[in-house]
């Protein structure tokens, strides 16, 4: 219930003024099933599909979030319109104002309503780059970069946190950005791996796509850019801090990587020993004459016992983290146990 004034959702953008009290409910909805009439009418979406109901009362403006930046263009109200669609069918009506970040509409009725931009534009567009990192010993990020629509950014979070990944807040781009440009993201670890290498910038409500970067022994500071291909320029360029992507899934609260946590644990339990040393041999953890050190231990207890006293102490954190990745790999019920999942 809304009391005369003028507010404004955090979450979706919308704005509304209104005279008298007003209870309204909204939530985000899907352009798939107007995708074929706005293309047939020369329109393409330039923000998210919002289904407005009016429970009771009357409001006096509604204020419409887009992603557009027309920037100096003085005819840019024309290349604009609002989707409405109704239960008698779907039209393109008019707005009253435009500004950078809204279009308004006076005395609104209400259904589904989005903001429509004329196709065939080479439309810059104000954008993020949202960043999720997931949680295992290995640095991997997700980064979309994607117009800035708060239904794209709600159902990356959802998606994302399903996967168990977690979100790395940063500054958007400097300045708004060409549709359909590619961007390649590029990182100051030698040790990343980026893929794609580069990605066009589109719109995508449901799927977008995403570079990975993974960093096999991330312990440091490191940066991190985008670059438009076309235009050859830096547009977002941020450091990742080692505190941004640290975290309780291989450290506790004293700062104790896991292995080294439930190293009793791990010495006690471990039974895949001779697949793990496998592993730690391929990736170089160990040597092969450090596997026959460890193999010539006649229990697995003193054999996992002076896999810690030989390779993991002299390696480090990196040698931990390969060797997290891989108890998670072949003893997961162990792990999942002495994480209390």
């Amino acid at each position: 219930m809304s009391p005369p004034g003028r507010y404004e959702c955090t979450i979706s953008g919308l704005r509304w003024v209104c005279k008298t009290h007003v209870n309204l409910k909204y939530q985000f909805s899907s352009w798939e099933l107007h995708r074929a009439m706005m293309k047939s009418l020369g329109y393409k979406q330039g923000g998210p599909l919002l289904d407005i109901t009016i429970i009771s009362g009357e409001l006096e403006e509604v204020h419409l979030p887009h992603f557009a930046c027309f920037g100096d263009d003085p005819s840019f109200k024309k290349k604009v319109r609002v989707l409405h669609v109704e239960d008698c069918g779907v039209s393109i009506v008019k707005v009253d104002e435009v500004t950078r970040f809204h279009v308004k509409i006076l005395h609104p009725s209400f259904s589904p309503k989005g903001v429509l931009v004329r196709s065939g534009l080479r439309v810059k567009a104000h954008c993020d780059l949202l960043l999720y990192q997931a949680k295992t010993a290995f640095l991997t990020l997700h980064a979309y970069l994607v117009p800035c629509d708060s239904s794209v950014e709600q159902a990356m979070k959802k998606k994302e946190q399903s996967y168990g990944y977690r979100s790395i807040r940063k500054p958007q781009p400097v300045k708004s950005l060409r549709m359909k440009d590619w961007f390649s993201l590029t990182t100051s670890s030698p040790s990343a791996e980026v893929k794609p290498p580069k990605m066009k910038l589109r719109y995508d409500n449901t799927t977008p796509n995403f570079f990975e970067v993974f960093i096999e022994d991330a312990d440091v500071d490191f940066g991190m850019k985008l670059i438009s291909d076309v235009e050859g320029e830096i547009v977002w360029d941020h450091t990742i801090r080692k505190a941004d992507y640290r975290h309780e899934t291989t450290q506790n609260s004293q700062n104790q990587h896991f292995v080294d946590l439930h190293r009793t644990d791990l010495i006690q339990r471990v039974s895949q020993v001779k697949p793990i040393l496998d592993k730690l041999l391929a990736k170089r953890v160990i040597t092969d004459e450090g596997n026959s050190t460890i193999m010539a231990k006649r229990t697995t207890q003193d054999q996992i016992r002076e896999l810690y006293m030989g390779p993991l102490r002299a390696s480090g954190s990196r040698a931990k983290n390969i060797f997290y990745e891989i108890l998670k790999e072949l003893e997961p019920l162990l792990i999942k146990d002495l994480k209390g999942e």
